[in-house]
């Protein structure tokens, strides 16, 4: 079973909404987090395989799946996202009008 991830985006970012300096295996885990974001936001679709390659390794491999996510309106627009495969899953919450949010380009 996969883990549970439950995310506020803004607390990876400065006052002025850049991106905070970080340890670089945080940076990489807010860039995942983003990325996701970014594949929901540009797309007019309910919900969106993101094509992002899920980052789990159970038994020390490689998780084969990609991750598929949604925007739950009814959760105050939190972004819910899953794996198929492993089952890592989580929300996102704090992506409006950051610089993972593309909805203003789809």
């Amino acid at each position: 079973m996969g883990n549970s991830w439950v995310t506020d985006l803004r607390h990876f970012l400065n006052e002025d909404g850049s991106v905070a300096e970080m340890p670089r295996s945080t940076l990489k885990l807010a860039n995942y987090f983003g990325r996701i974001v970014k594949a929901v936001t540009s797309r007019n679709k309910d919900v969106v395989a993101t094509g992002i390659r899920c980052r789990r390794r159970p038994g020390h491999k490689s998780c084969s799946g990609e991750i598929i996510a949604s925007i739950d309106y009814q959760q105050n627009s939190v972004i819910v996202w899953s794996c198929p495969i492993c089952g890592d899953n989580g929300t996102i919450s704090g992506w409006e009008g950051t610089v993972w949010d593309w909805s203003a380009n789809a």
